[in-house]
């Protein structure tokens, strides 16, 4: 029934009166619908796109905290 769903869609976004949300919502439609002729990333600086890069290629998880770590000092907050 993608129909309906798209009824349903259309429904949501002619009811919203958030224009915050509207701006959201509008480049991810251009880009799934092929409108959006550009990358993501071509908006982001140089500086920016460089870092991004380095932490695609970069090690994945070594600034992570172990679960028993994360569970002591989330311990310490919870208290009654």
């Amino acid at each position: 029934m993608p129909s309906s769903l798209k009824q349903e869609l259309l429904d949501k976004i002619s009811a919203t009166e958030d224009n915050e949300l509207l701006q959201i919502l509008k480049p991810d439609c251009d880009y799934f619908t092929g409108e959006g002729k550009k990358d993501i990333i071509d908006e982001l600086s140089s500086e920016d796109r460089k870092e991004l890069l380095n932490m695609l290629n970069g090690p994945f998880g070594d600034e992570t905290e172990s679960y028993e770590d994360f569970k002591k000092a989330t311990d310490k907050w919870r208290t009654k």
